[in-house]
């Protein structure tokens, strides 16, 4: 069977739910057209997982995918970080063991000569329907070219024990001083007041929304490491003191990735948390959750600024892939607004559909209406990661960083000393500055 794309080059950038990211019209909700099998067709995803609820997703979606198709989907499940890593090796191995992959803006700019450009597989009219934040930071800055395309957004939202804040008088912090104080008064009889992951890409995401809302930045206006200036020690040193100061977070939180920081909330065992858009169906679960009915969401704390990340799981194509027709049929059904639905309602994951989102938003009552206008606001002022060359190296030398300075082996200031010598010495090594 041939399958057969039109060109479309990649949109100008568009303003967040602006006037130029407008709905394409009820037929946006449509099903997207799906090619059929010929006998035999079968691709690989390496797809990825974390928490109760995303096999039972990934079944669904192929399931619904092979039925309506007949293309085979074997696929592999792993959680973010092993995913990235298995993915960083295969790409530098030139792999074509998987067709198509999960992928993140995290460290996009790894898989930049890897992921087959995905401009000639979606029409202009169906980009406009992306959020362009979502979009953005899949392009290529070097050729410009599509290296992922959106299946959900994801930012940070609070989620707080609302009856134990209630029996105490407490309200929701808003700020990074609150935080600590609604903390310390719940903390104590084996329990604390909040949960922060403190290992690998979610420390470094936690202390990027630190640094952001500090006032700093990881790079300068030249492209050079600037988390090592006083906001980010300040920022460093906040994160580490949430643990060793005011021991209002668990003290083996040093070892927690995402996964360990949802439980210790989902369990009861802390009353506060910064937690993504699947979350809140986690939570609401009584078969993953021993909290439902027991909380509520509120925006991620503030300190100068009110900044978190902004960022989306994608789809990506192996650009080595043998059977790349059915591998984009199955990309394209990803992120469809079919998929994207699925997703919500089932997951709550907030869909990277401009449509879509509108749809949910609007059919929303009470707390769940409240929550996702918090995300959406979340998403509209927020920020990601510099695409320098060698920037994904610099994520990666941060686990460590932090690591170092969480658990009291290194300072705050000379830990990011350390690590911005060594960053700017990847990133010229890189090519970004020439």
């Amino acid at each position: 069977m041939s399958y057969k794309f039109s060109k479309h080059g990649l949109l100008s950038r568009r303003g967040f739910l602006g006037g130029s990211a407008a709905l394409l019209g009820a037929s946006s909700l449509s099903a997207p057209h799906i090619a059929r099998a010929a006998p035999g067709d079968e691709i690989r995803a390496l797809l990825i997982t974390g928490g109760p609820l995303y096999p039972k997703y990934w079944e669904k979606v192929v399931s619904d995918f092979t039925e309506k198709t007949g293309i085979r989907v074997r696929y592999d499940l792993l959680e973010f970080t092993p995913l990235t890593t298995k993915i960083v090796t295969l790409g530098a191995a030139r792999s074509n063991l998987y067709d198509v992959f999960s992928t993140h803006t995290a460290q996009i700019d790894s898989f930049f000569n890897y992921f087959g450009a995905l401009n000639e597989y979606f029409s202009e009219d169906e980009l406009k329907d992306f959020y362009q934040v979502g979009v953005d930071y899949l392009v290529d800055p070097k050729n410009k070219n599509l290296a992922a395309i959106p299946r959900n957004m994801d930012s940070r939202s609070q989620y707080y024990r609302s009856d134990v804040y209630a029996e105490h008088g407490l309200k929701a912090a808003e700020t990074w001083e609150d935080l600590v104080d609604v903390s310390r008064k719940l903390t104590g009889g084996g329990y604390y007041g909040l949960v922060v992951p403190g290992q690998g890409d979610p420390a470094q995401r936690t202390f990027s929304d630190f640094l952001w809302q500090a006032g700093g930045d990881w790079v300068d206006e030249n492209g050079k490491p600037a988390f090592n200036a006083a906001p980010g020690i300040e920022a460093l040193t906040f994160y580490r003191d949430l643990i060793h100061k005011w021991k209002v977070v668990p003290p083996d939180a040093v070892s927690y990735q995402w996964n360990e920081n949802s439980t210790q909330f989902s369990s009861g065992a802390v009353m506060d948390t910064f937690d993504w858009p699947g979350a809140f169906a986690t939570l609401s679960n009584p078969e993953t959750s021993k909290v439902v009915g027991k909380w509520s969401t509120a925006p991620y704390v503030r300190h100068r600024k009110s900044i978190s990340c902004a960022i989306s799981h994608a789809m990506a194509l192996n650009s080595l892939s043998k059977r790349k027709g059915p591998a984009v049929e199955f990309i394209k059904y990803t992120v469809s607004p079919e998929a994207q639905l699925l997703n919500f309602n089932e997951f709550s994951n907030f869909p990277s559909r401009v449509s879509v989102a509108k749809q949910v938003v609007s059919e929303a009552s009470g707390a769940k209406a409240e929550w996702l206008g918090q995300l959406e606001q979340t998403i509209a002022t927020g920020k990601e990661w510099p695409k320098l060359p060698g920037f994904s190296r610099v994520c990666t030398l941060m686990f460590a960083t932090i690591e170092r300075a969480l658990s009291n082996q290194a300072t705050p200031e000379d830990a990011l000393n350390q690590a911005a010598a060594e960053a700017l010495q990847i990133m010229t090594q890189a090519g970004a500055y020439q």
